[in-house]
């Protein structure tokens, strides 16, 4: 069986082909993506109510509460019908999180997903320049004789 990862929608490595790239928001990406979108799991998307909570530590707890009151056995139908399709599930959202004091409710519901079965979900390789990150000079050698 496959192994679950989260993401974000705009991460190159989805191009590859080799996931099965499943949305976990309210409302869906309105530019184009460059690879196949198989679904959204909207019980997966935080409750409109939590959506201008910025605080991770006042989000966790009324988001779990959300996923338990939508109950383990349906959400976990929802994501192991994805990965009967024979590949990596890739959980994806909007944020960066590799930028710094970065979250978002893909990683809460990977904690989520940990305490209620044991799986570790990581979040995919993203090679891609983090935006509003300069990249660090190129310098070439050269020989001085």
């Amino acid at each position: 069986m496959g192994k679950i990862w989260t993401s974000r929608f705009s991460n190159p490595e989805l191009q590859s082909g080799a996931y099965t790239v499943v949305g976990i928001v309210r409302y869906l990406p309105k530019y184009p993506l460059k690879y196949t979108l198989a679904g959204n799991i909207v019980d997966i998307a935080p409750p409109r109510w939590l959506f201008n909570e910025y605080d991770r530590k006042k989000f966790t707890e009324p988001y779990c509460r959300n996923l338990d009151k939508i109950g383990f056995p349906i959400i976990n139908e929802q994501v192991r019908r994805y990965l009967g399709k024979g590949k990596d599930v890739v959980l994806c959202c909007y944020e960066d999180v590799r930028k710094q004091d970065e979250w978002c409710h893909r990683l809460v519901f990977a904690e989520w997903w940990a305490r209620k079965t044991g799986e570790i979900i990581h979040e995919l390789k993203d090679t891609s320049q983090i935006k509003g990150e300069k990249k660090p000079p190129k310098f070439e050698q050269v020989s001085l004789l």
